[in-house]
């Protein structure tokens, strides 16, 4: 997860742009708490005080960072070198929004950084302010707690509280997602930077298990039983997606489209009864409120992964090399249609080989 709106902070001050001023004054109380109250790692470290379980997930960041940036090859940076305890958490809340009829999110305008489908706050009553005026407009919203960001480089990012109790896959995914953003970043491409974090992430926090516990360990086999039904949910979402971007096209009225609608997400909770998952990873989905925001939100994580999958086989399953070929997008006018050039040239064997 990337913040755009904390990125802006200093052009609203130093600008003196004329915006809702309350709001970047909150990011900038809330940016602001974060720094002054984190505590370098390795100080905390030397505590003999120090809670053991803390101790223990504290170290665990730290292999996991020198993976990343020994094994994986992301840039070296100070995020995750220091830590802030800021409770039970979340830190922050994400707000999306989407008309009723339509997947197409409504878009926030940052200075400097220009237009996202999200807005974050530190404040979650402000949050939900913004989400119920939404709301009494006609849009469909989803808010959603985040545990953590990345200003990619703006501001030294601390691991926070929430975060250590992860299980140690999601802990590796998570910042190995997040430092993927300090590593690549395509300006003003929100959907290409969520789902290349998202790839590398999950690619990434499984090379670091089977390193840590074995290919062949318990840990590894459950974390592989969790990827499959990632797939395969992912797959499923999709295709609520696309029955109803069909639905949206069509000539209906819409009042038809709308209870239309309803009846598409009842057949998506009836045909998940029937996914062969492996786990009860998303055994909450029957309960969960659906709607366009909602899926507009997963979309936004999962749209573009097979091209990087693509990639990734590509070079051998070397996320390092991998990884190399992704920085280059930054260079191109379209980083997808890079890629997929790219794909293209290697089958031609007039692709540049990667950096290693």
């Amino acid at each position: 997860m990337a913040c755009p709106a904390v990125w802006t902070v200093w052009a609203v001050c130093l600008l003196g742009l004329d915006l809702d001023v309350g709001y970047y004054f909150h990011l900038v109380r809330g940016q602001f708490r974060l720094l002054w109250n984190r505590q370098p790692i390795e100080r905390l470290l030397k505590r003999s005080d120090l809670d053991p379980e803390v101790r223990d997930r504290l170290r665990f960041v730290q292999e996991v960072r020198a993976f990343a940036e020994g094994e994986i090859g992301l840039s070296r940076s100070k995020n995750y070198t220091s830590f802030c305890d800021i409770g039970d958490g979340p830190v922050s809340w994400n707000l999306t929004a989407c008309p009723k009829d339509g997947l197409e999110p409504v878009r926030w305008t940052y200075p400097v950084v220009g237009r996202f489908p999200y807005r974050g706050y530190f404040d979650r009553k402000r949050a939900q302010r913004e989400r119920d005026r939404l709301a009494r407009e006609g849009y469909d919203t989803y808010l959603r707690p985040v545990s953590a960001y990345s200003t990619l480089g703006w501001f030294q990012d601390p691991v926070l509280s929430p975060m250590l109790r992860y299980r140690d896959e999601d802990l590796a995914d998570l910042l190995i997602h997040e430092l993927t953003h300090a590593t690549v970043w395509i300006s003003g491409d929100v959907v290409f930077n969520e789902s290349l974090a998202t790839f590398v992430g999950g690619a990434g926090a499984l090379l670091f298990m089977a390193s840590r516990y074995g290919s062949g360990s318990s840990e590894v086999k459950g974390m592989l039983d969790r990827r499959a039904d990632r797939r395969l949910f992912r797959a499923f979402m999709h295709q609520v997606a696309a029955e109803l971007e069909t639905l949206y096209a069509s000539d209906l009225s819409y009042g038809e489209k709308l209870d239309r609608r309803e009846a598409v997400f009842e057949g998506a909770r009836t045909r998940f009864a029937e996914l062969p998952l492996k786990t009860k990873l998303y055994s909450s989905f029957p309960r969960w409120k659906l709607n366009n925001a909602r899926m507009m939100a997963y979309k936004t994580y999962h749209q573009e992964i097979d091209v990087f999958d693509r990639v990734y086989r590509a070079v051998g399953r070397d996320l390092k090399a991998a990884v190399t070929v992704f920085k280059a997008c930054e260079r191109a006018e379209d980083a997808g249609a890079y890629l997929e050039d790219w794909l293209e040239r290697q089958k031609t064997g007039s692709a540049d080989s990667p950096v290693r």
